[in-house]
């Protein structure tokens, strides 16, 4: 009986799944109208409303709503952007100076 439960609960637990790794050029954006363009909102493309902790991606290459790693932490891939195509991300600062003194660097992340 013990054996059956174990088989039974291993067929319906997901699978381990090996995280990807990726080497992106990472930038920094707010919701500001500089940023984001007049008609801001601060709604992403995934329809949530923008906070501290997600981040913009091309979703051709990652889902939106996939969790990803940047260093010690995990941002929630929620926007998309004009200007992340391919191999880039945007990650959401509150304040404008804070994604201006980000700029641009090179970082691997998981997902």
């Amino acid at each position: 009986m013990i054996k059956k439960s174990i088989l039974i609960l291993s067929l319906l637990m997901p699978a381990t799944v090996q995280a990807k790794t990726l080497d992106v050029v990472a930038t920094a954006y707010c919701a500001c109208k500089i940023c984001c363009g007049a008609n801001a909102k601060g709604i992403t493309a995934s329809g949530l409303q923008v906070k501290v902790g997600m981040v913009a991606v091309d979703k051709r290459i990652i889902k939106l709503g996939t969790k990803v790693r940047i260093g010690n932490k995990i941002y929630l891939a929620a926007d998309t952007g004009s200007a992340i195509k391919g191999k880039r991300i945007d990650i959401f600062c509150k304040q404008h100076t804070d994604a201006i003194n980000f700029g641009r660097k090179k970082l691997r992340i998981e997902f």
